[in-house]
């Protein structure tokens, strides 16, 4: 019986193994990640976003790492300023399985705000599945987080996002678990915009520690615990939201205490005075323990309506 000949297979074997990866190797070297970047960023531009990479280089064989990375989202409000996300280094990956399907799968990990934001995505026709964990950003180092709460917020965020959203809405499941260290609302320079007030300068107020709860099923995301209690000031919120397409349209049924402490009221004259002039129209609001307590209805995206609950007891809306 013939020995099967074991260096001829290696030698006309190893020749084109060695080939595959020189070629790899030097395609990683030599591709043009300048003119890659400038596609994403013209790409972007078409669809009304701004987008500035510092550098762009490989990460893994399908996978692309971006450094100083700034993107600009336009707000939908006419002459709000647009979204202002700035990511120090963003590597993000896929499979070679996820390129050729139509389902997409992505994973990342995000240098941003001093901390770290890491998971995975998959996008599907009708579906999406989110799975994030988040290490220590600072709040106030996202410029961007004003747009949304439409007052400087201050803190150190850490906690974890997961995410089921089927073609149904009504069959979403999930949780949240997020903490912020060191709330702080206000910080003494911005204004913030109250109906028939105009603008009021917020100084800093101590919020203590926040913890937010929110478990996601049949459609709905249920606040169990939303509350910080600070030295100057006292927030809790509970209720749910209905989860609908697009996320804008998803609707809120809240109920949210606020309870200002008289340290505050005493260091800042301009809430005190504020306070003091509205007394009278906040008498429907106003618990027996001296909070101010509403139910807040309406979609994520347009307009809220707040209704006075002082008489009520603190619990979610049904």
């Amino acid at each position: 019986m013939d020995r099967i000949p074991i260096k001829q297979i290696l030698k006309w074997t190893g020749y084109p193994l060695f080939f595959v990866f020189c070629f790899i190797f030097f395609a990683y070297k030599t591709f043009p990640y300048e003119r890659l970047s400038d596609r994403i960023i013209q790409e972007a531009r078409a669809r009304g976003y701004e987008i500035e990479i510092v550098d762009l280089t490989h990460s893994g064989l399908t996978g692309l790492t971006f450094e100083g990375l700034r993107l600009l989202v336009p707000s939908e409000e006419e002459g709000s300023p647009p979204l202002d996300l700035i990511i120090d280094e963003l590597s993000v990956s896929t499979s070679l399985f996820s390129l050729m399907s139509d389902t997409k799968s992505y994973s990342f990990d995000a240098e941003l705000a001093g901390g770290d934001a890491d998971g995975d995505i998959t996008i599907g026709e009708n579906d999406m599945d989110v799975d994030v964990g988040i290490e220590d950003v600072d709040l106030g180092a996202l410029p961007a987080l004003q747009t949304f709460t439409k007052v400087p917020l201050a803190g150190v965020l850490s906690g974890g996002i997961e995410l089921a959203m089927p073609p149904e809405v009504a069959e979403s499941t999930g949780n949240v678990e997020l903490t912020i260290e060191g709330l702080s609302v206000g910080d003494g320079k911005s204004k913030l915009e109250i109906p028939g007030w105009g603008g009021l300068t917020l100084d800093p107020a101590d919020a203590g520690n926040l913890e937010l709860i929110v478990e996601v099923e049949g459609g709905f995301a249920n606040i169990e615990r939303a509350t910080s209690h600070g030295k100057d000031l006292e927030l809790d919120v509970l209720g749910k939201v209905r989860l609908m397409r697009p996320l804008k349209r998803s609707e809120l049924n809240l109920m949210l205490r606020a309870k200002i402490q008289d340290a505050y009221k005493e260091r800042s004259a301009k809430v005190a005075t504020m306070l003091e002039l509205a007394s009278s129209g906040l008498k429907a609001a106003q618990t027996a323990d001296g909070a101010i307590q509403y139910v807040i209805a309406g979609s994520v995206g347009g307009r809220l309506r707040p209704r006075a609950a002082g008489n009520q007891p603190f619990q979610a809306p049904k």
